[in-house]
């Protein structure tokens, strides 16, 4: 057989896969095994789901199954599912750990594509006759034909054709995918990146990847064009040699951020015990995320943080920052931290710090070098204005850090909130017509309320397609690996 060939049926399969993986990451029917009677009043993880995807909207048809039948929430309950009148893509499996087996038996024999174990209570045990019936039942999937994401899992949420395992998770789809083991990681991923404006294209918390895996994950989102940027939140892969080849070729064409869970002694026990998963050391896993050129987070903040700016940052073309806000010893903590990421700061022109004096009327509560502290009480008059677009101007930076710290101004919250929305709108105005790289930081915040506020602050700079933060040290580290990321794939070392 010729190179051509061989080549030509490598992508044959490859595409085969992407369109099977495809349908059951956006079914058209699910089913819930596992779903109390709504009326018996108790808790039951399958009633959970069942009111949470009914609550979503989701697109398809929707079936409940529990062998005493009846009805759940205005909907028939099946049986089984080889009663269900129709071809089922996708079952939520919340039925205990040892009628799996039978569950398994029942979908292939209903041609359904895919089941989602949130059945707990295998690998992640450490029980060894756990360890064995996840083993069987991977071996039982594998040969009746049907694919498994877990267990120990939540499965897939997917906007496009509104399913979901949380009411809260945004119903716009978006241009990050994101895989994780974890499923309350997952929870809190996808929330605190939709606060600050990601929006997922499919999201899967698959657990302990008995049959579908990191690799075959990552593989469908190389080639889904729905997705430009993909997240992972991983304990331990099954293979290494297959899981590096994977994210390079992924890395090539997308950027990937990548948390890896367990990174010390008594993380790695935590994680076997969590998901059952053989994690590697810390070291190996730095070699290979820098070979790959996948970028590496070490926190779930960072995470987002990430998420976030590979969405709304553009790349700086260099380490040069203006830093401009409001308060002055924010302002020194902001040089520290920009330096400590590999940034400049550097000194503004003798004729152009005289003129932004003229503008402020003097430099009494004001720093004029770089950073640049513009003193609070004047932020509402058109001098704001003017001193944020003559640095924007300014050619000798790169990109912009504006920052506020939230809780050091004189003003009480109320007026601070009023003071920052203008600040903001300003901002957001002048930024509009200027191509110079910034990110939006709203930080010391020290109360209930000012995170409130401070949640409002990035809903109005997503929707600008500002980036935005909340600490200097975090902004910096992130816009520092997406240069790094950068230039890796041009070659070239990218710091000042």
């Amino acid at each position: 057989m010729s190179p051509e060939h061989r080549i030509s049926g490598s992508i044959q399969v490859l595409m085969s896969d992407f369109r099977s993986l495809d349908r059951i990451l956006n079914p058209r029917s699910v089913a819930i095994a596992g779903v109390a009677p709504a009326e018996a009043g108790e808790f039951n993880t399958g009633l959970l789901f069942l009111e949470t995807i009914l609550e979503y909207g989701f697109k398809g048809n929707l079936y409940p199954l529990n062998p005493r039948g009846g009805e759940s929430l205005g909907l028939k309950v099946y049986a089984n599912i080889k009663d269900v009148p129709e071809t089922v893509d996708y079952v939520i499996s919340c039925i205990p750990a040892r009628h799996v087996l039978q569950l398994v038996r029942d979908c292939a024999e209903a041609a359904v594509r895919a089941i989602c174990l949130f059945t707990a209570g295998f690998s992640e045990t450490g029980r060894q006759e756990a360890e064995a019936l996840e083993r069987d039942v991977a071996r039982l999937a594998k040969e009746l034909g049907v694919r498994v994401i877990g267990p120990n899992c939540m499965g897939v949420y997917s906007p496009s054709v509104r399913l979901s395992f949380s009411v809260d998770f945004p119903k716009e789809s978006g241009p990050v995918g994101l895989i994780c083991q974890s499923g309350g990681n997952t929870l809190y991923l996808v929330r605190a990146a939709a606060q600050r404006g990601v929006r997922f294209s499919k999201v899967v918390s698959y657990g302990n990847a008995c049959d579908m895996d990191e690799c075959e994950l990552l593989e469908y989102f190389a080639q889904d064009p729905q997705t430009e940027i993909v997240a992972a939140y991983m304990e331990g892969v099954h293979n290494g040699v297959r899981f590096k080849r994977v994210l390079s070729e992924l890395a090539a064409r997308k950027p990937v951020v990548v948390l890896k869970g367990g990174s010390t002694e008594g993380g790695l026990q935590a994680a076997a015990s969590h998901t059952g998963s053989l994690a590697g050391s810390d070291e190996v896993w730095d070699a290979l995320l820098d070979q790959t050129g996948a970028v590496r987070a070490h926190t779930l903040d960072e995470l987002v943080d990430m998420m976030v700016t590979f969405r709304f940052m553009p790349v700086p073309a260099g380490r040069k920052v203006c830093v401009f806000g409001v308060g002055g010893g924010a302002t020194v903590i902001t040089t520290d931290d920009c330096a400590s990421s590999g940034f400049v700061l550097p000194s503004l022109p003798g004729p152009m710090r005289d003129e932004l004096r003229s503008a402020v009327g003097g430099d009494a509560g004001a720093i004029l070098g770089n950073p640049v502290d513009f003193p609070f009480w004047l932020a509402r008059e058109d001098r704001y204005r003017h001193v944020l677009s003559r640095l924007l101007d300014w050619e000798g930076t790169d990109l912009m850090f504006f920052q506020i710290p939230l809780r050091s101004a004189m003003e009480e919250l109320d007026g601070a909130r009023v003071t920052i929305n203008s600040l903001l709108d300003d901002t957001i105005e002048a930024r509009g017509g200027s191509p110079k790289p910034m990110a939006v930081i709203v930080h010391c915040l020290a109360t209930a309320e000012a995170w409130h506020a401070a949640s409002e602050f990035a809903t109005k700079c997503y929707e600008a397609g500002l980036p935005f933060y909340y600490s200097t040290s975090s902004a910096a580290l992130a816009v520092d690996r997406l240069m790094r990321s950068q230039s890796r794939k041009v070659g070239v070392d990218g710091r000042g």
